[in-house]
């Protein structure tokens, strides 16, 4: 596989942003959410926050601290929107 990613690499321009800490990829994410990342999903502004505030409060949990992340909680809260929550702890969230 990381002779894959290394040939995938080499052909594209890649900037390497050193966002590595929980810190600086929720101020990221943030960012980008607040930039109308979720848009599309036309949430209203309370699950469009909860949905935020979900990944931040369960970052240390997720299998992976991303915005596709981000993009899978506001599918399953424009899907589900009376138990999004629950959906995405058992889809978004490790095992304990």
């Amino acid at each position: 596989m990381r002779d894959h990613l290394a040939a995938i690499e080499s052909r594209c321009h890649y900037i390497d942003l050193t966002i590595d800490s929980e810190r600086e990829k929720m101020l990221r994410i943030k960012q980008i959410v607040g930039d109308g990342m979720l848009s599309q999903h036309m949430l209203d502004e309370e699950t469009h926050e909860r949905v935020v505030d979900f990944i931040d409060i369960n970052k240390k949990n997720l299998r992976e601290l991303s915005l596709r992340t981000v993009l899978k909680v506001a599918d399953l809260a424009k899907a589900f929107p009376s138990n999004w929550e629950a959906m995405a702890e058992n889809t978004v969230l490790k095992r304990v």
